[in-house]
């Protein structure tokens, strides 16, 4: 299993929130080997939200990166975009 954290930074917070709550919810439901995916927000930077996600492997998530439930919320999440850094850590 893999936990990756995604660090985006966003325009406005509070609109790119709703559409972020929606992928991570259909990303769980629809994508293979998404076993978790949170939304956090960092309160002591401005635009910054995190998706803390476990993978059952580093394949399913670039599969998730690659696929059809990204493809279908990038043109909303997209609007507020401004960059995104993903880290992966492995669990053992």
């Amino acid at each position: 299993m893999i936990v990756v954290m995604n660090d985006d930074r966003v325009t406005d917070v509070e609109a790119y929130l709703p559409y972020a709550r929606g992928f991570a919810a259909d990303a769980v439901k629809s994508d293979d080997g998404c076993i978790s995916m949170e939304v956090l927000v960092d309160p002591g930077t401005e635009g910054r939200v995190l998706y803390l996600s476990h993978f059952e492997s580093e394949e399913a998530f670039r599969k998730h990166a690659e696929g059809p439930t990204f493809r279908k919320w990038l043109p909303e999440l997209g609007k507020y975009f401004i960059s995104a850094e993903d880290h992966i850590f492995e669990v053992r």
